[in-house]
């Protein structure tokens, strides 16, 4: 009986030592934390003609805050004030996924190491002009 005790505290220790980052993979961990973008680039063609606009004016920024139980926080801090947004995040080998109301949006990482993440979203349509391309390309730097 004694020994069943013993086992019981030292399971429940092990429990309330684990923390929402033992759950992540390597990618995941690497992620996590606040991130200030540098470059936000949309770029849009269709019929030949390509028109790439920066989404981030002088005088604003975006912080990303990743945290270890997977949700986000996103601030967009302009001349105009704040504005923020959430939600929850995943990531697997080069896929950075955001959950969204409208379903996932899968980002495909392109550098993240200590210092830079560097991330894009592509997507192909057809709308009544003809055939397009989007992408949206964001380049972070670890606050």
């Amino acid at each position: 009986m004694l020994m069943a005790a013993a086992m019981s505290i030292f399971v429940s220790c092990d429990k309330e030592d684990e923390t929402p980052s033992d759950n992540l993979n390597e990618t995941e961990k690497m992620i996590v934390g606040s991130w200030n973008e540098t470059e936000s680039l949309y770029i849009f063609t269709q019929g030949g003609i390509s028109d790439t606009t920066s989404m981030l004016e002088e005088g604003e920024s975006v912080v990303m805050t990743f945290n270890s139980d997977k949700t986000y926080t996103s601030v967009y801090h302009s001349l105009d004030g704040d504005d923020t947004d959430s939600g929850n995040w995943s990531a697997s080998g080069d896929k950075l996924t955001f959950s969204t109301m409208m379903g996932p949006v899968a980002y495909t990482i392109h550098q993240l190491d200590a210092s830079v993440f560097n991330i894009s979203y592509n997507e192909e349509g057809e709308d009544e002009d003809g055939y397009y391309t989007l992408s949206m390309v964001i380049s972070m730097t670890k606050l």
